[in-house]
Order: structure tokens, then C-alpha cells, then sequence
């Protein structure tokens, strides 16, 4: 008898517990300013391809330089937002942007925000990301790792948040090179580069920006062949 009793109240607790983290999981932490910034261009020309470029800061940044070097090849575009891997709330900003307009090629970057997600929070969200990112018209994608992040005080030295950004950037590594996604190393260019760095110890100088915009670019550009069928 006791054990008709016991076991329904032990998964019972079971099931309560496995909400209680699925709850966890999914809770939206806010920083205390939040932004987003879109911006899609010539919506009704279908005579070049569309290319997104989607981050934060640093894509705000590089972005101007990328649209130049598009001129002519692409119609480029842009969501940018402080909203991080992890959060639900970037799922949803995401889909709003991708279920309206069509994308042939779409590079993400996102890394730099959401200090209070785990790297394996941050993880969890790769793979519903990517399955986002194709869910409207199967663009081709790249992905950008996360610049390191440096000490304010001494830009020769990383910060105590630059271990997870290295931990997510490896969660990156390992689900880009499982899935054949080209991924640019940005990390390594920030890594072997301090002086790009501002006084922040996160965003860059002009010269990092220019040297972010190409690898970029030079991605995109590669991935534009492949859609229109260019690539051997």
C-alpha cells in the first residue's frame, strides 16, 4: 500500500523539479540598458542576393565597412542586439526579422552580452539558433566566435568574463565544425591584437574595426559564390 503512495509523490517531485529548471532555463535576464537596431534594405529588389548581418556592438561597428564592401554584390542588412545566447527573448527578436524578409546568406555574431548566462547556458541555444537561421528560405550561414575580452586597467591582459567567452567560443567550434558551418575566428585576431582594443577593453579602435569588417567580408563573399552558384 505504502508503495502505491510513494512512488506517484516521487515522480510527482520528480516532474516539479524538471519544471522548476526548465523555468530556470528559459528566464530572461535583463541588463540595465537593452537595445536592438534593425535595418533592412531595398525589401523589394530581387536582382541581387540579401545578406544579414546579425550581432552586437561589434557588428554595429563593422557593419558600415561590410555594406561598402557589398556595394554592387549584395543588399546588406542588419539585426543587431544586446540581447545574448541563452535568452529567449533573442529566439523571439530573431524570428521576427527572419520570417519577413528573405536572406540568402546570413552571418551571426553573438557573444559579448549576457554576463549572467553559463557558457552552457549559452550552448544550449547554438543548435535552436541555427535551426532558426534556416528556417526561412535555407540561407547560407557563417558564424563569427566572440572577440576576447581585455582588462580595462592593462589591455595586455583578459578580463575574468574572457574565460567564458573562450568557453563559448569552443561550444562554437565544436557545433560549426559538426555541422560544416564556416566559422570566422575573430577571437584569435582580437587575441593576438591589443592594440585594436579601446579603453573599455571591449570595443575596438578603427583599425580593429577594419581588420573585423574583412574577415567578415571576405566570408560573406565566399558564401554569395556558393548561393548564386559560382564556387567550383
Amino acid at each position: 500500500m505504502s508503495r502505491h503512495i510513494i512512488l506517484p509523490a516521487v515522480f510527482a517531485l520528480a516532474a516539479l523539479t524538471f519544471c522548476q529548471t526548465a523555468g530556470a532555463q528559459s528566464k530572461s535576464i535583463n541588463e540595465d540598458i537593452e537595445w536592438s537596431h534593425t535595418w533592412i534594405t531595398s525589401t523589394g529588389k530581387t536582382d541581387l542576393p540579401h545578406v544579414l548581418v546579425i550581432g552586437d556592438s561589434h557588428v554595429e561597428a563593422y557593419y558600415p565597412s561590410v555594406a561598402k564592401a557589398l556595394e554592387g554584390k549584395a543588399y546588406p542588412c542588419k539585426f543587431t542586439t544586446s540581447k545574448s545566447m541563452g535568452d529567449p527573448v533573442l529566439l523571439e527578436q530573431l524570428e521576427q526579422v527572419l520570417k519577413h524578409y528573405r536572406f540568402d546568406v546570413i552571418s551571426f555574431n553573438n557573444g559579448l552580452h549576457g554576463r549572467e548566462y553559463t557558457a552552457e547556458q549559452y550552448a544550449a541555444y547554438i543548435p535552436k539558433v541555427y535551426k532558426l537561421l534556416r528556417k526561412y528560405g535555407h540561407p547560407r550561414i557563417q558564424w563569427v566566435n566572440t572577440t576576447a575580452e581585455r582588462n580595462k586597467d592593462d589591455l595586455q591582459q583578459v578580463d575574468d568574463f574572457n574565460a567564458n567567452v573562450v568557453k563559448r567560443n569552443r561550444y562554437v567550434k565544436d557545433f560549426t565544425t559538426k555541422e560544416h558551418i564556416p566559422m570566422i575566428d575573430n577571437y584569435a585576431l582580437s587575441e593576438a591584437h591589443p592594440e585594436f582594443y579601446r579603453e573599455d577593453g571591449v570595443h575596438f579602435k578603427p583599425d580593429g574595426v577594419a581588420a573585423e569588417s574583412k574577415s567578415v567580408t571576405e566570408g560573406i563573399l565566399s558564401l554569395l559564390k556558393v548561393a548564386l552558384g559560382e564556387a567550383p
